[in-house]
C-alpha cells in the first residue's frame, strides 16, 4: 500500500519510537487538537498508519491519568524532597478502576526504519507506566514545544550500569548537556523516591519526577 507520510504522521511515528513507546489516543487528540468534527479522518488515518505496519493499535485496559504538573522538581543545590508525602500523592492517584483504552504504539516497520527498540505493546506491568510517562511528555509539549524537541526516551540510551535505574527520559541540548531528566513515578514507595533522588543527586541531573 502507496502511503505518503504527512508531518503530522512524522511526529507520531518519532514520538513512539524515540521518546515514548505509549500513547494513549485521546492523549493524540489533545496533543494535536484534534475537533470533535474531525475525529473520523483522524481515526482513519490512524488506521491507514497500522495497515502500513508503521503503527499498532490495542485496547487494553489502563489508567490514563493527566497531571498538570510534576510531583516534584529538583535542581543541584535545591530543597530536598519529601519521600513520603511524595510517595502518598503517587498512591494517591490510582485508586479508581482500569478502563478499556485505545492506545498506540510503534509497529516493527516505524521501529526497524528509526533503529530504536520501541515496537509493540510493552509488559502489563510497564503500561500505565509508559501512558504516565506520556502524559508528561503531553504536558510538556503544550507548555514548551522546544525544549520538548530534546526529550530522548530511556530506551534510545545505552544503560547506565548494572542494576541502575536510568532515568525514563533526558533533556538534551545540542551539545549534549542534560537539561534534566524525567522520571514516571508509577506507585513509588518513599524508599523508591529517595533512591531515585540520591541518584540524581550523585550524577548531577536535575529532575522532574511525575
Amino acid at each position: 500500500m502507496s502511503l505518503t507520510l504527512s508531518s503530522r504522521d512524522l511526529d507520531l511515528i518519532t514520538t513512539l519510537t524515540g521518546r515514548v513507546r505509549l500513547l494513549a489516543v485521546s492523549q493524540l487528540k489533545a496533543l494535536w487538537e484534534v475537533p470533535e468534527c474531525g475525529q473520523r479522518s483522524f481515526g482513519h488515518r490512524l488506521n491507514r498508519l497500522a495497515n502500513a505496519g508503521l503503527i499498532e493499535l490495542h485496547i487494553i485496559n489502563a489508567h490514563v491519568l493527566n497531571p498538570t504538573s510534576p510531583l516534584f522538581a529538583w535542581q543541584p543545590n535545591g530543597p530536598e524532597p519529601d519521600p513520603i508525602a511524595i510517595a502518598r500523592k503517587a498512591r494517591r492517584r490510582w485508586r479508581f478502576a482500569a478502563t478499556p483504552t485505545l492506545v498506540c504504539t510503534a509497529g516493527a516497520l516505524a521501529a526497524n526504519l528509526m533503529g530504536s527498540t520501541a515496537c509493540g505493546l510493552p509488559k502489563l506491568e510497564h503500561r500505565d507506566h509508559d501512558l504516565l510517562l506520556a502524559a508528561a511528555y503531553l504536558q510538556l509539549r503544550l507548555r514548551r514545544a522546544a525544549v520538548a524537541e530534546l526529550w530522548i526516551g530511556e530506551h534510545m540510551l545505552p544503560k547506565a550500569g548494572y542494576r541502575i535505574k536510568d532515568p525514563d527520559a533526558f533533556l538534551r541540548d545540542p551539545s549534549g548537556k542534560v537539561l534534566f531528566v524525567v522520571e514516571s513515578s508509577g506507585s513509588y514507595s518513599p524508599a523508591q523516591v529517595e533512591s531515585f533522588h540520591e541518584h540524581c543527586v550523585e550524577h548531577d541531573l536535575p529532575y522532574e519526577l511525575w
